[in-house]
């Protein structure tokens, strides 16, 4: 899975905008092999009041966390292509609402993930390439 959790602040995104952002989101990992059930985009608004930047309210901010799981980036290049996809998917929706944001990657091991009580067949394998044909997990 890779799982992104994007906080920002109070009425600063529409719904078609999420919606474009998790779809876009979702094409970068298929893109790569990934099942595109696989992919996880949570919006969370802040309320008022309980988000600070530099210890002040800040009216137009994101902060994206990026969880990532099914697979772990194996070198700087590797990196460098990913980042380059994360900024071409939330630069044009960011940029022109002049919103400030801030996002980091964390990579966990594959052995403590399951999903819906099964583990995830490895990456490429014939078992994935299933789960992706059906999207969905399925007992193999």
């Amino acid at each position: 899975m890779p799982a992104w959790y994007i906080k920002h602040s109070p009425n600063t995104l529409t719904a078609p905008e999420k919606e474009q952002l998790a779809k876009a989101i979702t094409r970068l990992y298929v893109s790569i092999g990934l099942p595109a059930f696989y992919v996880q985009v949570h919006f969370t608004e802040d309320i008022p009041g309980t988000a600070f930047v530099g210890g002040e309210p800040h009216p137009n901010f994101a902060s994206i966390t990026i969880h990532h799981v099914a697979r772990a980036m194996k070198n700087d290049e590797a990196k460098q292509i990913f980042l380059a996809g994360v900024d071409g998917i939330l630069n044009p929706v960011f940029e022109p609402k002049k919103m400030e944001w801030e996002y980091w990657v964390a990579e966990v091991s594959r052995d403590l993930w399951k999903i819906n009580g099964l583990v995830p067949p490895q990456p490429g394998s014939e078992g994935e390439k299933k789960w992706a044909e059906l999207n969905k997990a399925v007992k193999l």
